[in-house]
């Protein structure tokens, strides 16, 4: 059991790493090629339809050009009709039907698109204009079924309609009919129709000269939704598709009986026609197809490589772990431990093992040693504090005793001083080993700098700037007291005239920060680099018998304090410059969860 837990375990460490890469890799691959394709064929499809919309067009509109000759250009529409209505020909109507036949048919014979053209009216004797025939009888006449189209009841003046023409009675020759009616001056009713009769299979070679692939097709539908003209691949379109293709939007996937396409459209509004471009989606995505294809064998490649490592590695290796398991049980269980192997296979089970055999035989002793750091860290704290109370003490009965001898034995400064001292000292001495509310040190603080501002005859004003919410935060007990007399004696006191110190205290992300700012003598650039070097010693930071070691017994063991406290990343921050003032900060950790500074000490 717990073999196959670690060889699942060894897979799980093995393979994720190796084919996270490959599958990320290969599907942003795959989106994005997809995204690209699909954006560059909509554009591309735009451009074609629109290209094919104008050919058409172009086409059509060759009817407009005769319904407006036989329409609306009256030497033309009244000779024509009365020719057809002749049963005879004059001269001058012979004369005409030339002119006018030669001018029906020089479009025919020009545009290698037209079949032919008829221009009916309608008269008693069944005569047609026909670009092929001249001048004809219906009853004589190959093609009749246009005329049925043209008496049947429509909903518009011009359509289009695909015919058969059998014109030698051999093969019948597919074409596209447009039919346009024409009216009579202030007739309701029509009185005839134009016919252009167009040749299919060369518009449709044009559109399959557009196409952007062979698998592409092209249709050119009506409004019935009949397929008049169709280019590409695709066969005919049972009824079921071509529903579905008349359904569809401008750009959307359909799925027809012979697989799934995508489909561009394109409008064309003038003729009731609108045009459709179908791409087979095994051609369009054919690039992200494979590329799907090799991420799967990459995939099925690497997970059978790394199964195959995975096994080979747990294998050489159960020996050399389940050893080392029965070392870790057995020094759990207080027993003997075993001995090792007597052959070990590789450099890497021999260093394990030894690691693992010497962690265990020395885990007691590394157990007694922390508990003796911890005592010794202790004990360091209390005597760091003691320290700092008793010399506090001096300086306070020196100021005292000089007091005592300048004043009268009535109440006085001596006696305010005197009080104070006994709170401090209270304070002071009462449970040394915890910590207090910020509030609560701030309080013992300004009672400290009214003992100083009566030393030093109100030389200095103190500023206290404190965010209300740092106030309920817990801080080491007396921290506040040896910074503040440092500012004294060492900033405010040996500048000319009066003097300023600023407590500020706020809330950072870190924790609780507190700033001593005073505006006195400040700190010479050597001195500022050796008191620097002191404070980042790794060893007790006050040497009294140095240079300078005694005078700053206090910032010292203040720094000490905090680094054994919470860290060496917390101990003092100060800066100085000579004539300005001197700055040192000080933060406070915010307790982790589950913590709590308030019995810290």
């Amino acid at each position: 059991m717990w073999k196959n837990h670690y060889i699942v375990k060894n897979l799980i460490y093995f393979l994720v790493p190796l084919l996270i890469p490959i599958l990320l890799l290969g599907s942003l691959s795959i989106l994005i090629t997809q995204h690209y394709v699909k954006e560059d064929v909509n554009q591309k499809n735009q451009s074609l339809l629109s290209q094919s919309r104008d050919n058409l067009e172009l086409i059509l509109n060759e009817m407009d050009t005769l319904s407006l000759n036989y329409q609306t250009n009256q030497s033309i529409s009244v000779r024509l009709k009365s020719i057809l209505n002749s049963p005879t020909l004059t001269y001058d109507q012979t004369l005409a039907l030339d002119l006018i036949s030669n001018f029906l048919g020089a479009p025919a014979n020009a545009r290698p698109y037209i079949h032919s053209i008829y221009v009916y009216y309608d008269n008693p004797y069944g005569k047609v204009l026909t670009s092929s025939e001249g001048l004809t009888v219906l009853n004589t006449f190959y093609d009749k079924s246009w005329l049925n189209s043209f008496y049947a009841p429509q909903d518009t003046d011009s359509w289009l309609e695909e015919r058969q023409i059998n014109q030698y009675g051999i093969e019948s020759t597919r074409v596209i009919s447009i039919f346009r009616k024409l009216y009579a001056a202030g007739s309701p009713k029509p009185s005839g129709v134009i016919v252009l009769n167009l040749y299919p299979k060369f518009i449709e070679s044009q559109l399959q000269e557009l196409l952007l692939s062979l698998e592409q097709t092209i249709l050119i539908m009506d409004h019935r939704h009949g397929v008049l003209l169709q280019a590409g691949a695709a066969g005919r379109l049972n009824r079921s598709d071509l529903q579905k293709v008349t359904d569809a939007a401008g750009n959307s996937s359909i799925r027809l009986h012979d697989g799934t396409y995508t489909l561009s459209r394109l409008d064309s509004n003038r003729h009731g026609l609108y045009i459709v471009s179908l791409i087979p989606q095994n051609v369009l995505y054919r690039i992200p197809s494979r590329l799907f294809q090799i991420t799967s064998l990459l995939l099925l490649a690497s997970l059978m490589l790394g199964v195959y490592i995975t096994y080979w590695l747990t294998r050489r290796n159960y020996e050399s772990l389940k050893y080392i398991v029965s070392i870790i049980k057995s020094a759990e269980q207080g027993k003997k431990l075993p001995e090792p192997p007597p052959k070990v296979k590789d450099e890497y089970g021999f260093i394990l093992h030894n690691l693992i055999q010497t962690f265990v035989e020395q885990s007691y002793l590394k157990t007694q040693l922390s508990e003796r750091n911890y005592k010794l860290r202790f004990m360091e704290m209390l005597a760091l504090q003691s320290q700092i109370n008793p010399h506090f003490l001096y300086n306070t009965l020196e100021i005292i005793n000089w007091k005592t001898l300048a004043l009268t034995g009535r109440p006085n400064e001596a006696s305010l001083m005197l009080e104070h001292l006994s709170d401090i000292l209270k304070y002071v001495l009462s449970n040394p080993e915890q910590t207090v509310l910020l509030e609560k040190e701030i309080g013992y603080a300004d009672i400290y700098l009214e003992i100083q501002k009566i030393r030093n005859r109100q030389k200095f004003q103190v500023i206290w700037d404190v965010e209300e919410k740092t106030r309920s935060r817990f801080v080491l007990k007396l921290i506040l007291q040896p910074l503040l007399e440092n500012a004294i004696d060492h900033g405010i006191k040996e500048k000319q005239g009066s003097g300023s110190l600023k407590i500020r205290i706020r809330s950072v992300s870190s924790g609780t920060r507190i700033h001593v700012i005073d505006n006195g003598a400040g700190i010479s650039r050597d001195k500022m680099d050796w008191i620097n070097r002191e404070l980042g010693r790794n060893d007790d930071a006050q040497h009294p018998g140095e240079a300078g070691g005694r005078a700053h017994i206090g910032l010292f063991n203040t720094n000490k304090r905090l680094t054994l406290s919470y860290g060496r990343e917390y101990g003092l921050r100060i800066l100085s410059k000579p004539g300005w003032g001197t700055s040192v900060q000080v933060t406070i950790p915010a307790p982790a969860p589950g913590q709590d500074y308030s019995g810290f000490l």
